[in-house]
């Protein structure tokens, strides 16, 4: 090094003859030096290595298992194929066993004050209900546990064990189960019911699909009597039939076109529709009377009809909700809430409606520079309060993919489960608050640990 600074700066020639040495040499020594400082530069970076040792497999077996959603030989042949080792099954079986029990510990500490409203319901597994429970706000999901039965005494019993970890919500969201119903008022006799919009639509909506096939096959019927009457050879009785079939085609196209028709205003009228919900609620009605004296004949219909109408009070709670968020919304901006109730109205207009135009404008004007602000804290609003249970559905979907691998799920395997879909981020998301976070995050407005984290592993 101290010879390298000595010769720095010095002209070749003086330090050839210092060094005794051609100038040659010291041009040759030179180029070398800049290629090995080159060489150094371009090196390729050294690729990174997987320690492969018991944390890491173990680490693996979670990952495939949850993420990968593989069953247990499938996690074999991964360590076969691509690790080169052999792991048995009764290794992946008590890693998963010693994950169960951290994910139950896990999700025993965990705070469940946050939640007040709760999405609630049945979903089966071999036949085995699965008591399931979401915060259809954060999505955290709060139960998951398999019951030898879904009556009052089993639900009450769950919804106790969550009591106790702070669960007290202001409202219930579920469908009209016996279980269900009879428990919710023992544990939380606060809480107000809201009936489930989409259960409720849904069986309708098949009643109606019926209806639907029936008229289509009559069309098919009529299309293939006419085709016959064009051919070579018509016959009389394809005339007869064909004459006799058309008023039963037009009738069931009618019966469908008005049924439909209605079952659409009927959604909305349980969407944020933009009514009262005085009107809501005549308006929803209206249309119940009307579908059932179009659908007289058909019991399936009128079964249906009446059990709307009877929880029809429950459908349209979230309404009575709304009105009075509204009236808090107003004291707390001290913007009139009459003006955040027009707002609302103008829902139940089409955008280039000249009513919902007129109302724009005229609240427009009454708070000036604040419209922006007001219709930001209306939406919000609208975006929390919830009316339908359809997260347990869409939970079901998900745990449907680990019920085709495993055939049956371990008990021990739901809270594993849990966990993981609580602390897993959302890469996507209709709500764009929830992007990048976890259910879990959402739920405590903290960072949250990732799942394998959470389990210690």
């Amino acid at each position: 090094m101290a010879g390298a600074k000595a010769v720095a700066g010095k002209p070749v020639a003086e330090i050839a003859s210092e060094l005794g040495i051609s100038r040659q040499s010291v041009y040759n020594y030179k180029d070398n030096v800049i290629q090995r400082i080159e060489s150094l530069d371009e090196a390729t970076p050294v690729e990174p290595t997987l320690l492969l040792d018991k944390k890491a497999i173990n680490r693996m077996i979670i990952v495939l298992t949850l993420c990968c959603k593989a069953s247990n030989r499938e996690v074999q042949d991964f360590f076969k194929y691509a690790c080169g080792i052999s792991v048995s099954t009764g290794h992946i079986s008590g890693v998963l066993k010693e994950a169960s029990k951290r994910a139950q510990a896990f999700d025993d500490s965990i705070d469940l004050s946050g939640i007040n409203q709760m999405a609630i319901d049945e979903i089966f597994q071999c036949g085995k209900p699965i008591l399931t429970g979401i915060d259809p706000i954060s999505t955290y999901t709060f139960q998951l546990e398999e019951s030898p039965d879904r009556k009052a005494e089993s639900w009450a019993l769950h919804l106790l064990d969550k009591q106790e970890k702070g669960l007290n919500p202001d409202v219930s969201i579920n469908d009209g189960g016996t279980g269900l119903m009879s428990a919710i008022p023992q544990v939380f006799p606060k809480a107000e019911i809201q009936a489930d919009t989409f259960h409720a639509l849904y069986a309708l909506g098949k009643e109606i699909s019926k209806i639907e096939r029936k008229a289509n096959k009559l069309i098919n019927n009529e299309y293939e009597l006419d085709a016959k009457l064009k051919g070579k050879k018509p016959r009389l009785k394809h005339k007869e039939s064909l004459e006799e079939l058309r008023p039963k085609v037009e009738e069931a196209i009618r019966r469908y076109d008005i049924v439909n028709i209605l079952y659409i205003w009927l959604k909305m009228l349980l969407d944020f529709s933009g009514y009262s919900l005085v009107d809501a609620h005549i308006l929803s009605e209206w249309v119940l009377q009307e579908m059932a004296v179009a659908t007289a004949d058909i019991p399936g219909m009128q079964k249906e009809i009446t059990k709307i109408y009877k929880i029809l009070p429950s459908l349209l709670s979230y309404v009575g909700r709304l009105e009075r968020g509204i009236d808090g919304l107003s004291q707390k901006t001290s913007i009139p809430a009459e003006i955040y109730k027009q707002m609302y109205r103008q829902m139940s207009y089409s955008p280039d409606n000249k009513i919902n135009i007129e109302l724009h404008c005229n609240i427009a004007i009454q708070l000036q520079g604040r419209y922006i602000e007001a219709r930001d804290e209306l939406q919000k609003l609208l975006d929390t309060t919830k009316k339908a249970s359809s997260l347990v559905e869409n939970l079901n979907g998900r745990i449907r993919g680990y019920i085709e691998v495993k055939r049956v799920i371990p008990t021990g395997f739901f809270v594993l489960l849990k966990v993981y879909f609580n602390t897993h981020c959302y890469n996507r998301s209709r709500c764009s608050s929830r992007i990048g976070k976890s259910p879990l995050e959402l739920l405590t407005n903290q960072p949250q640990p990732n799942f394998l984290e959470a389990l210690g592993f």
